[in-house]
């Protein structure tokens, strides 16, 4: 799924949430208030809405320009904003995913992979995973990790730097990172002969992933891989 802007959400009540720089959130009558704001000198920042966390609350990221400015959880019926900032190497924390009491992230800066962390929803109480597993070794994982349904497991993709020399092609790798034990418990090797600048990963399912690899250029290849993490 790729990323768009300007989208509106509506609840269940028929209010919208509508992005539009800032968040705004939309009565029946068409009215708008804004709920989540950006300094309007801040021309590069925008507010984007993340997912509805139960009636009251949702999840949103800032971005600014190409990186991520901060995230947090907003509660409408407070108005309370739970607010996670900038870590000091300058990455950042995106929200991801809610499963039953957490919240999960990752955290990057741009495009490179830097870890995971969760919010309790209950506690707000933010915890980050030990991701050493995935960050010291020769593969650079970049973008964002996607989770399994029930919330156990990671998946998160990278490229090989040194790429073994199995007929001279393109290492790429598939990890499955347990959220539970806090380690890489399979990896996925792809081999390739095509250069691959893009990518998107998903769970269909607890037992399968889908990784769409892409090209830039001219006559780009493009393909479409399903894992079955089950084996």
């Amino acid at each position: 799924k790729k990323f768009t802007y300007g989208n509106e959400h509506t609840l269940s009540d028929g209010r919208k949430i509508v992005e539009d720089t800032n968040l705004y959130l939309e009565d029946l009558s068409g009215n708008k208030t804004a709920i989540l704001e950006v300094p309007e000198e801040e021309t590069e920042k925008y507010v984007v809405f993340g997912e509805m966390i139960d009636d009251n609350r949702f999840s949103y990221y800032i971005v600014n320009h190409e990186s991520t400015a901060g995230s947090g959880v907003y509660n409408l019926e407070t108005g309370e904003d739970f607010r996670i900032d900038v870590c000091e190497d300058h990455s950042a924390y995106v929200p991801e995913k809610a499963v039953d009491h957490y919240l999960y992230f990752s955290k990057g800066f741009i495009s490179d992979f830097r870890g995971i962390g969760k919010l309790n929803l209950d506690t707000y109480e933010f915890t980050e995973f030990d991701c050493s597993a995935l960050l010291d070794n020769d593969t650079y994982y970049w973008g964002s990790p996607d989770f399994s349904p029930d919330g156990t497991k990671a998946a998160v993709y990278g490229i090989v730097s040194e790429a073994s020399e199995t007929n001279g092609l393109n290492e790429y790798q598939v990890a499955i990172y347990s959220l539970t034990d806090e380690e890489v418990v399979k990896t996925y090797q792809i081999f390739s002969e095509h250069d691959y600048v893009n990518h998107q990963l998903m769970y269909h399912n607890d037992g399968e992933i889908y990784l769409y690899l892409s090209q830039y250029g001219d006559n780009p290849q493009h393909h479409l891989y399903i894992i079955d993490v089950t084996k």
